[in-house]
């Protein structure tokens, strides 16, 4: 490469390629690399730049042997193909400070490895933040913003009303439960009704096949012959009464009055109800990890919520302090150690205690409900009760509450550290560019979705929870209830309300069964 030495501006650079040349000058800041015709900028050329640049290729490197013709000659620009990036497998050239320039195509590939760096590590370990529509995060947010200025009687005011509202949710929460799980154990067997299980689960395949078998003993032919309980039990009353009247007929109203038969119209409708139910509630179950990792990863201490910088001059055209408002910020910082337990005894475990009771009695309710358009309403009706938190914070809180609480800013709690381009575009070649399924593939984002996951094990778990209480199988794999007794209270007790958490039955009911499944 010939040029002077003492011109101000002049760089020597390293080229071991014999495809390459170079000029730079005060005149020509940014410099260029020329590459058998082809240019590579190089930024900051002149006194700027410290750099080295490698080959593009190997010592002996030829120019790209798709754009040469025979006879090492070039192919016009518009004939060549255009550059590729990176491939999994191929060897980084040309790259070796974080101050080069990249072509179009490894800018893009190290803006996306960089931004796949970025979003994994919050996507992994995320903000710790407050609920911010919810009587749950405004009670703790006016909670530790008081601590954090001393506490003034009027945010003390306001806190206690948070916390009004947030024994208030606790108290409708758990009695939309109780009632509705009262309802299914408690007003049911009083009315007669057994458990649906799995009658006319699959009633195509009848008769003469498992489940085909009603809950009065006689087989369902066909979809004409399945009912609901309540109409069932009206059918089965008129037949009764029937026989009761003529006792001298009970013969012939045995053979011409049909009943019918209590059972479920649509499987598959059930178990999709009730995977929609669990997607519903599991945004509640989200919520319940995001506080765990709240309690868990902000600093305990006495960290201050509030911040207001009191140098800053005022601004200008502020006559109702709407400019001066926005200043004063309101951020997570650190909680001491009593506040968390506070925040563990009156907010983490009743939200734990209410989604799990509400969980078990929806999952139940679905499952002892017949029609197909009577689940598809259920399962929207159920999520109603865990918007009960919002429903209070959005119609009770006044707007300075809401102002305060929406203002909040997360604590992050990802990291960033910067490595160098070398190193980013590297990773991104072996790990992201790999096969799917190899050895080195360590993808961020792998294909199964984990929360999907999730999800359909929590579903599962409730169902077969369900099938473990409610039902027992017979000898040809049919899924029928349990014997049925009256409850030995016109109301389910607080006590085992409580103890179906822990998923413990009351099996210790001393009244006789008035249904058992007859013999066939």
């Amino acid at each position: 490469m010939a040029a002077d030495p003492g011109a101000r501006g002049y760089i020597a650079l390293t080229m071991r390629s014999p495809c390459l040349s170079y000029q730079g000058s005060p005149a020509n800041p940014d410099g260029a690399v020329r590459a058998a015709g082809q240019d590579v900028w190089v930024e900051g050329a002149g006194d700027r730049v410290a750099t080295e640049m490698s080959d593009l290729r190997d010592e002996r490197a030829a120019p790209p042997t798709q754009n040469v013709r025979p006879g090492n000659e070039m192919l016009p620009p518009h004939e060549q193909e255009p550059p590729r990036g990176i491939q999994h497998g191929e060897p980084l050239r040309g790259i070796s400070s974080n101050y080069a320039k990249l072509p179009a195509h490894l800018s893009a590939q190290l803006g996306m490895a960089k931004a796949l760096n970025i979003m994994s590590g919050m996507d992994r370990e995320g903000h710790c933040s407050v609920e911010k529509t919810s009587c749950y995060g405004a009670w703790i947010v006016l909670s530790q913003v008081s601590r954090s200025v001393g506490w003034p009687g009027s945010l003390c005011g306001l806190m206690c009303r948070s916390f009004i509202f947030l024994l208030m949710n606790h108290v409708l929460q758990t009695a939309f439960v109780y009632y509705i799980y009262d309802s299914q154990t408690n007003m049911n067997p009083f009315g007669g009704q057994m458990h649906l299980c799995d009658f006319g689960k699959h009633m195509s395949e009848c008769p003469n096949r498992p489940n085909c078998h009603g809950p009065g003993g006689s087989e369902m032919p066909n979809p004409g012959s399945l009912y609901p309980y309540d109409i069932f039990n009206t059918r089965k009353f008129v037949r009764d009464s029937l026989k009761t009247m003529f006792p001298d007929m009970q013969e012939q109203i045995e053979q011409n009055v049909d009943p019918g038969e209590y059972g479920i119209e649509s499987y598959y409708c059930r178990l999709l109800c009730i995977f929609v139910f669990v997607l519903q509630i599991a945004d509640e179950f989200q919520n319940i990890r995001d506080l765990v990792w709240f309690i868990w990863k902000v600093p305990t201490d006495e960290g201050l919520w509030v911040e207001f910088d009191s140098e800053a001059p005022p601004p200008d055209d502020d006559p109702h302090g709407q400019k001066e408002l926005e200043s004063i910020k309101f951020k997570v910082a650190g909680v001491p150690l009593r506040w968390k337990i506070l925040i563990t005894i009156f907010v983490l475990i009743p939200r734990i205690f209410i989604w799990r009771m509400l969980t078990l009695a929806g999952v139940h309710f679905l499952m002892e409900t017949a029609a197909m358009v009577d689940q598809i309403v259920n399962t929207t009706a159920l999520s109603f009760v865990l918007c009960t938190d919002e429903l209070i914070h959005e119609r009770l809180t006044c707007d300075t509450t809401k102002h305060i609480v929406s203002s909040v800013e997360d604590w992050t709690c990802y990291e960033h550290k910067e490595d160098s381009n070398q190193a980013i575009l590297a990773s991104y070649r072996d790990h992201e560019l790999a096969p799917l399924i190899s050895a080195q593939a360590q993808h961020k984002f792998p294909m199964l979705p984990f929360r999907l996951v999730w999800t359909i094990v929590l579903m599962a778990a409730f169902v077969c929870e369900y099938y473990w209480h409610n039902c027992t199988s017979m000898a040809d794999g049919s899924s029928v209830s349990v014997p049925v007794a009256y409850p030995p209270g016109s109301h389910m007790t607080m006590s085992s309300f409580f103890s179906k958490f822990l998923s413990v039955m009351d099996h210790n009911n001393v009244n006789i069964p008035f249904w058992t499944m007859p013999t066939r």
